[in-house]
């Protein structure tokens, strides 16, 4: 092996050290995760359940579309959580403004 190949070697190894070095996950405190996960704000999962909170000051007028049945829209109040349904068939979730 030459000192040209050696060289490359070393260098290559060390960009990929780098980069799954910055690659990892950003450490969060774990008081900011554990109240994200109690007052979760918008679309989140609850178990099998796609659920809603609005943590704005106004009622928001959603639009949910889904896999297998009809689509629905649903009025959230300001601080209220909304039930949208079965996880696996909710697609997506539109905000159509207020209510």
């Amino acid at each position: 092996m030459t000192r040209t190949n050696t060289a490359r070697r070393m260098v290559l190894a060390a960009s990929i050290g780098a980069i799954l070095l910055a690659g990892g996950t950003v450490a969060v405190p774990a008081g900011a995760t554990a109240a994200a996960a109690r007052n979760p704000c918008g679309l989140y999962r609850d178990n099998d359940q796609a659920m809603y909170k609005n943590c704005s000051q106004a009622n928001e007028n959603l639009f949910v579309t889904r896999i297998l049945s009809s689509n629905t829209y649903h009025c959230v109040t300001p601080g209220s959580v909304a039930h949208l349904g079965s996880w696996n068939n909710v697609f997506r979730v539109y905000h159509r403004g207020t209510c």
